[in-house]
């Protein structure tokens, strides 16, 4: 009963999210002095800071291989356009949105408001761009899931719950001294961890890329403000002493989680084939699995390094037949209408006599390759 229940997607979530909560105490501190609030402000803004970066860094890196593959080959320009206009949208959404709301709101006199209360309204605020943040986070749980890598989806289940906790820390410490209520931080952490076991639930029902590159932007446009808040925080807190002493614990203790993370993705990640087929490892940049569909169709799904499935519109593959012979025989695959998949017919002698296959998918401009074994058919 207990292994089924914690291998359910909501409850992957619900551990990853609700971490958040170890770093709200902090904000119940009673007395602080200006010099602590600095440091705990720049703290907070260091981990965001790391956010910000590892965030954009993602999306930006995984449109660079799109444009370069469109360039060198041709292949996926339309989808190209289409994932550089979600992230443009969505990090204007996430970075006006947050000024219309100020502005809205809050007004323009932000300064002369009592300390206690805008330290609540950024806290907010902190929260909602860590939400946004965090959905996504738990989209990429629930594909794992969907995907049948419950191994993986664990990993990062624990290595988004360690992440979280830090987050919490974030959102509490520009409340320290405030005396702000348990009601309130329970509100600040529903709201940040909420989308966490949101997106799980999502994710495992719906498999989107396009969506997952949204809610990123939106994210990284929301933290944007949010560091532009905290930087004008600390400037009011004038601790200069303290304040580069904090940016850098908060930015590299959110960079530490992040690479524990992600070496635990990389060393155990459920590598192994999910469809049936055979799996392999190509270079360290992808990872495929050939699936023989019918006596002469075959299917490549194409993964990347943490096992995450890849849009295949977005790339071009090709294969090779007998790639040892003096004469092989190539062909290049086709991506499915919904890019989960590349597909193409082998010539009728590979379904009789047992054949080596070089398969390779392009990568800016270099080809990942890599060989499968394809019995023969039996009669």
């Amino acid at each position: 009963m207990f292994n089924h229940l914690f291998q359910l997607p909501w409850v992957l979530g619900l551990f990853a999210g609700g971490t958040i909560f170890l770093g709200l105490p902090i904000a119940r501190l009673g007395r602080v002095s200006q010099k602590t609030k600095a440091f705990l402000n720049a703290l907070s803004t260091g981990i965001l800071i790391f956010l910000l970066v590892e965030i954009t860094g993602h999306l930006i890196e995984e449109l660079e291989e799109m444009v370069e593959t469109a360039v060198t080959s041709g292949v996926g320009t339309p989808i190209a356009f289409c994932y550089g206009g979600l992230f443009v949208l969505g990090f204007s959404l996430g970075l006006l949105s947050l000024v219309f709301f100020e502005q809205r709101f809050i007004g323009a006199a932000k300064d002369q408001v009592a300390p206690g209360k805008r330290a609540k309204q950024l806290a907010l605020m902190i929260a909602v761009g860590l939400g946004l943040h965090n959905l996504s986070e738990g989209l990429a749980i629930g594909q794992g899931h969907a995907a049948g890598a419950i191994q993986l989806a664990w990993l990062l289940a624990i290595g988004f719950a360690l992440h979280n906790a830090t987050e919490g820390f974030g959102i509490a410490a520009p409340l320290s001294g405030h005396r702000a209520s348990w009601g309130f931080l329970s509100i600040c952490g529903v709201i940040a961890g909420g989308p966490t076991f949101l997106g799980a639930v999502m994710g495992s029902w719906w498999v989107n890329k396009p969506a997952e590159i949204f809610c990123l932007a939106l994210a990284a446009g929301s933290i944007l403000y949010i560091i532009a808040e905290l930087l004008h925080l600390g400037r009011m807190l004038k601790g200069e002493t303290v304040v580069p002493v904090g940016l850098l614990i908060g930015f590299f203790v959110a960079m530490g989680t992040d690479f524990a993370l992600s070496a635990a993705t990389e060393t155990t990640a459920a590598h192994g084939p999910r469809h049936g087929g055979s799996f392999g490892d190509a270079n360290d940049i992808y990872h495929y699995e050939l699936v023989r569909e019918s006596d002469r169709g075959i299917r490549l799904y194409v993964n990347d390094h943490y096992n995450r499935p890849m849009d295949t519109r977005t790339l071009n593959g090709r294969w090779i037949l007998n790639p040892d012979e003096p004469t092989p025989l190539t062909g290049n695959f086709t991506a499915s209408q919904d890019g989960r998949y590349f597909f193409s017919d082998l010539p009728t002698s590979a379904a009789h006599n047992s054949s080596q296959i070089k398969v390779a998918v392009l990568k800016g401009k270099d080809w990942a390759e890599m060989e499968f074994f394809l019995p023969a058919q039996k009669e």
